[in-house]
């Protein structure tokens, strides 16, 4: 019989239904080893959590995450927040020797990454940071030919990630949604939401990145928040593009946007 794992989920916007819906089916396609029971799920909400666990068929809740990183009968803490949460959640974590999955971006800057990615070294407990798509099929292929020398030494890189879901000027800032265009919650733009995913990828494939050469623009500089009729400057970058240097000698070319 799997041992089970349980799993405390923080956090029940659009990932955290995401997770959810992984933590329903896996079992049920895979065998890790573990069963992995939806122990408990925290949001400050108290109405909108009870009703996600619900939904979802978490056991209980929390409206408090302290609480539920401190408890005994959970194993695995699920960091699903906005960005500027996620060093005060995972020094928690670790101090409490919990295993901790969180989403990307790993930190709201270099500095704050480095001390958590310390802190979570020295509790010696397993981690990860949820680069999804490194789960893909095809992109773990990839990673088994380049791996295997098949396609001999790469020496050009290119990456494109593109989206369209702030083209429009009507799309209000602040709210449980568009925190994302706020500097102070998000830490950054385009660059922490989209071209993470395409660093990774790309230091998975080729090796560590030695420099950059890089440019960001804002195009829609101000505007509502969401609510109200309140004009504000917007504070992150909604594009960005940059050339890069492989360790290995490899070039790269990076881009993203939100208005594509």
């Amino acid at each position: 019989m799997a041992k089970k794992l349980n799993v405390g989920l923080i956090g029940c916007g659009f990932m955290g239904r995401v997770h959810s819906n992984a933590y329903l089916k896996l079992n049920k396609f895979f065998d890790v080893g573990y069963e992995m029971v939806m122990k408990c799920v925290c949001d400050n909400n108290e109405k909108k959590v009870k009703k996600f666990a619900e939904n979802w068929g978490w056991e209980n809740t929390e409206t408090d995450w302290r609480k539920m990183v401190a408890r005994d009968d959970i194993d695995l803490v699920d960091i699903c927040t906005p960005n500027n949460t996620h060093h005060d959640i995972v020094m928690a974590t670790a101090q409490a020797g919990k295993i901790i999955a969180l989403e990307k971006p790993l930190a709201m800057n270099v500095e704050e990454g480095k001390v958590m990615t310390e802190a979570v070294e020295k509790a010696g407990k397993p981690n990860m940071v949820w680069f999804n798509y490194r789960r893909v099929p095809a992109a773990a292929l990839a990673k088994q030919i380049i791996d295997e020398g098949r396609i001999g030494k790469v020496f050009h890189y290119r990456a494109k990630y593109l989206q369209d879901y702030t083209i429009s000027p009507d799309v209000p800032q602040g709210g449980d949604a568009l925190w994302r265009l706020d500097a102070r919650v998000a830490g950054s733009g385009v660059t922490g939401d989209l071209l993470a995913h395409s660093i990774d990828m790309a230091t998975w494939f080729i090796g560590p990145i030695s420099s950059v050469c890089a440019m960001t623009e804002t195009f829609i500089k101000e505007r509502k928040m969401q609510g109200s009729d309140k004009v504000m400057p917007v504070t992150i970058d909604d594009a960005c593009a940059f050339l890069a240097r492989f360790e290995n000698g490899a070039l790269g070319t990076f881009e993203s946007t939100r208005y594509a």
